[in-house]
Order: structure tokens, then sequence, then C-alpha cells
């Protein structure tokens, strides 16, 4: 064994202890490495080379089906020979309207092997929304879940798709279990037979014809996937996100939290595909690194202990509502042993909700505590994530990863504010999209100059403290305006869950002659919980942890708060309520 092999080797393992000592004492490397090397390619690229150094991992798991890294990339080279076949070309956009089934993720990467973008849509949206994104994209080639055809047939005179290409999410299934959605739910699945409509089977038979390499040379900074968001505007606008987005949020996230990435663990992806939080956190980044991506096409509340237990999930990223609910189901003793990290993104998580899922991780063996990440589908779904060690903080959402710069701007003058000031969050970097697809007037009020640079502005409110640490206050749409004072709906909610009779909470600002805006709270009680009693204890919560301004000025009782399709709460329908 050459000397030189085993002094790197030596240095390697120093600074790697180095780095683990420096986490330890600050939760940060405070110098990060100025020559971070991020993946040149494509994402495709990027999984064939972790395919190559573990061949035999476990790339994907759909319920009883496993499949390696060697096979992975072997099914999505024939796909991508298949669309090839169809007549795809660099830098067409592909449309994918599938749950989390392994068909999606051979797809997907499939696209980004041949150059083309990934035009991501969700399985459940409308008719009229499914026109609207695939005009947008002008994408002539689509993936659906037989599901969705019907809705897909009647408006796809209205757009340019040529072929359809339709599965089922149970296609990956033990045949047991294709038999018998055939006989019950697929039947109501019709498809009609034409030219223009053909299943997977058919779609992946056209790869013999294709003659030659299907790969083509993507650059990092190359258009990969688009998104679909509201953003500022509200109305769903087509978000152009590169290869070096989701490549470097991987490599980033590791500087932060490097124990989270063993081979050996498994991730349980039940945050879609057609999210960037889910595409990027729990499918891109466990392929980047060779570990397992556990599919679950749909949250099923009922199964979630079973996912749990039988996959022996190592990684549990979601949403805080996922989180709430898993303190309600009894595990035997040890039963969330395996449980290593538990993530939260896609919204805020109160301080209470923070210390009970914590509390019972712990009891149920877990050394877990839940983390923060925190982004938009603008930023690649996350910029900014929270390591263990200022995890169980109020309000801390964490710190940015590599190569995003992330200031706080004064919401008025959009100067920088001091340190725990509050004002806008907004980055510049490497998470930042390229831009709106077809919309240069809603990219450019997406962002603000500042010090000859770029910013994205999030929407969101917070501020940082001396130690680099990312705190948040509100949504700036939330923030409610009342008699000149800011008060911050987060808090407040906050504080409500301190009641022991409310089960959930949303705070809303409502119209008022006198104040300009009055505080509306929205309270679910726990049953057997009269609304009288509950009343009356919030009015002595509220008087001992707010200002008297920020104290509600209407409780309003509702059997259960709105939800949107992606399981945040619905702020808009309160509005309205």
């Amino acid at each position: 064994m050459p000397l030189e092999y085993v002094y790197k080797k030596i240095k390697n393992t120093l600074r790697k202890l180095d780095m683990k000592i420096e986490r330890a004492k600050y939760g940060y490397i405070e110098k990060l490495p100025k020559d971070v090397h991020y993946f040149e390619g494509g994402m495709y690229d990027a999984i064939y080379e972790a395919s190559c150094k573990w061949p035999h991992n476990t790339a994907i798991r759909y319920f009883d089906t496993e499949i390696t890294y060697k096979e992975m990339i072997k099914k999505i080279n024939k796909v991508a020979a298949a669309l090839k076949a169809l007549g795809a070309e660099k830098g067409d956009y592909i449309t994918v309207c599938m749950p989390n089934t392994p068909e999606a993720v051979y797809m997907f990467y499939a696209i980004n092997e041949i150059g083309a973008v990934a035009n991501m849509i969700h399985p459940l949206s409308s008719e009229k929304e499914i026109e609207e994104y695939l005009n947008q994209a002008h994408s002539k080639i689509m993936l659906c879940v037989d599901i969705a055809y019907p809705k897909v047939e009647n408006i796809i005179k209205d757009t340019d798709v040529e072929q359809v290409v339709v599965v089922s999410a149970t296609r990956s299934m033990v045949m047991l279990v294709r038999a018998i959605y055939k006989l019950t739910k697929g039947r109501k699945n019709h498809i009609k037979k034409s030219q223009h409509v053909i299943t997977w089977d058919q779609f992946l038979s056209r790869s013999g014809k294709f003659i030659g390499n299907p790969h083509a040379r993507v650059d990092s900074t190359d258009d990969a996937v688009i998104m679909y968001s509201g953003g500022t505007t509200g109305k769903p606008k087509g978000i152009i996100l590169s290869n070096l987005n989701f490549n470097a949020q991987a490599l980033g996230a590791k500087y932060l939290v490097p124990e989270l990435f063993k081979t050996e663990y498994s991730f349980m992806a039940f945050l879609p595909n057609f999210h960037a939080f889910g595409l990027g956190c729990c499918i891109h980044m466990p392929l980047y690194f060779g570990a397992t991506t556990v599919l679950i096409p749909q949250f099923n509340a009922k199964k979630f202990k079973t996912y749990i237990l039988k996959y022996k999930i190592s990684i549990l990223i979601g949403v805080p509502t996922v989180f709430e609910y898993l303190t309600k189901i009894k595990f035997k003793k040890d039963g969330l042993k395996n449980v290593k990290f538990v993530v939260s993104g896609g919204d805020m998580i109160s301080m209470s909700s923070k210390e009970i899922i914590n509390d019972f991780l712990k009891k149920n063996g877990s050394k877990a505590v839940i983390e923060n990440g925190y982004g938009l589908t603008e930023a690649s779904g996350g910029f900014i994530f929270s390591p263990r060690s200022v995890a169980k903080e109020s309000d801390v959402i964490g710190y940015p990863i590599p190569d995003n710069d992330v200031r706080i701007l004064d919401i008025n003058t959009h100067k920088e504010v001091p340190l725990g000031d509050d004002g806008e969050i907004v980055v510049n970097g490497l998470s930042v999209m390229k831009g709106y697809l077809g919309h240069p007037e809603e990219t450019k009020k997406a962002f603000i100059e500042y010090n000859g640079k770029k910013y994205l502005r999030t929407g969101d409110i917070g501020y940082i403290d001396d130690r680099g640490v990312v705190h948040f206050r509100s949504r700036l749409k939330r923030m409610i305006i009342s008699n000149g004072y800011n008060i911050y709906p987060a808090n407040i909610e906050d504080v409500t869950l301190k009641c022991k009779s409310v089960e959930a909470c949303a705070v809303v600002g409502r119209a008022d002659k006198l104040r300009g805006e009055k505080v509306v709270v929205f309270v679910v009680a726990k049953k057997d919980a009269s609304e009288r009693a509950v009343k009356k204890e919030l009015s002595t919560i509220y008087k001992k942890y707010l200002a008297k301004y920020e104290i509600p000025r209407e409780i309003r009782f509702i059997d259960a708060l709105p939800k949107t399709k992606l399981a945040k709460v619905d702020f808009k329908a309160l509005e309205n309520y």
C-alpha cells in the first residue's frame, strides 16, 4: 500500500474528526471550505456516479419490491431510449403527472439523461390546472398515472401533447396486488386506446427501436425541472430549476448535517415528487449518496406506523401535520429506535409541538429531535437547515447551506437591518431558481438588488442572531398590522397551543375599520372540551404571554383546519370563512 495513500487516509480521517468537533462546539462550520466542488453534470449523472460506487445497494423500496442502484440505472436507460424513440430531444419539456412510484423516478431521471426538462404536475390538479401546466411548458410527451388520465383525456385536444404514456401506481408492486387492483379500482380507470395513448409496457417496448446512446451532455446550469407554485402573486407559475440547484442542495446539506448521510439509511418519501422539498430531499438526496428512498405514493395515516416499522425508516422528512399525527400512534417499547433524524419543512412548527414530538420520540426509543428545513419552491425547496445543536430553540430555522447568502432587509427601505432585527429574508446563491417560465416580468418582481447582487425575496419575515442562525417570524402576507403594530400570527398560534384543551389553531387578520386589521384565531378544541371553558383558559393565557395589541379580538371554533393539497393550513380559506 503506497505511503501517499496511507497519508491521505489519515489526513482525511483527522479532517472529519476536526469538523465533527467544530460542529459539536458551534453547531456549524464557521469557515466553510473555499473550494467546495459541486457536481458539474446533471442529476442523472450524479446518481449514475452513485450507482458506480454502490451498485448493489438498494436504491428504491416500493412496498415489497426492492431495486438496486445497478437495476435502477438499467431501467432509467431503457426509459431514456424509449423517449428518444418517441422523438424526444434535448431541451424538450416532458411532463410527469405521477405520485411517488418507481416509474416516476425512472422517467424523471431518463428525462434528465437525454437533456430534456421534467415538467412536474400534481395528479390531483384540476382539468384546467393540468391544461394550463401543459401549455405553459408546450409539453409534447406526458407520463400520467391512470387515475388522473380521465382529466387529461378531457383537455388533451387543447394542448400540444402528442403522446401520453399511462401507468398504474401498482405497476411495480407484486403480481397479487396488481391483480386485486385491476379487479377492483382498476376497472374504473378506462383508458381509450389510440395512437396517442399507450401503456407503460408499450412505451418500454419502443426502446428497442432506438439505436445508439440516449445520454446527452448536460451542464450543471442547464434547466432540469419545472415546479409549479403560486409564488408571491397566488397564480401558479412554472419555476425553472437547474441541475445545480438540486445537486448543490444535496452536497450542502451534507456539510451542515454530515451524520444524516449513511448508505445504510433509508429515507421515507411520502412528500410528493412534484414538490421541490419532496423531490430534492426525499428522492434525489438519498440517491445522490447511495442511501435508500422508500417510495410512498400516497400518505396513509393508518399505515404510517406499518411503513416506519416494516421498512426500518432512518430518516423521516415531512410537514408538521404528519409529525403531530405521529404522536397519536401507539408503539411498543423502542418502536422508533431506528429513526435517526426527523426533519420538518413546508410550514412552520410551533415550539409546543416541537416539545411534544421530541418527548414522544425519546419515549419510543429514538434519539432524534425534530429539526427544521426552510425554503420555498423558488429556492429548490430548502436552503436552510437546523443542526441538532440549535434545533430545540424557539423559532429557529437554522443555518444556510454553503454558497447561499442570506440577508435580512428592512421591509420598507430594503436596507440590511442589524443582527436581531426583523425584516424580510432574502437569498442569493446556488439554491435560487433561474426564473418563472414565460413570465419575465414576474421573475423581475421576485428579486431585489442589494450590493450589486440579485436576491430572491422569500416573502417571509425573520432575523439573524449573532451566531448566524436564522429565525422565522411570519409570512410577510400573514403579518397583521393593527393600530400600527406588526403582529406575527405564528407567535399567537404558539401561545394558543399552551392551552391544554386546544388541539390545533390558526391565526388570520380580518379587515377592521377601527384598527385596520384585527386578530382572529380559529381553534380546534379537543374532545369533551367546552367552548366556554376553552375561551376562559385562553383569556388567561393571552394576558400572561401576549402584549395587549396582540390579543385576538375574536376566537372562532372549527371542527378541523382546512388544508391545501400539500397538507399545509389553507389560510386563504380561513380568511374567507
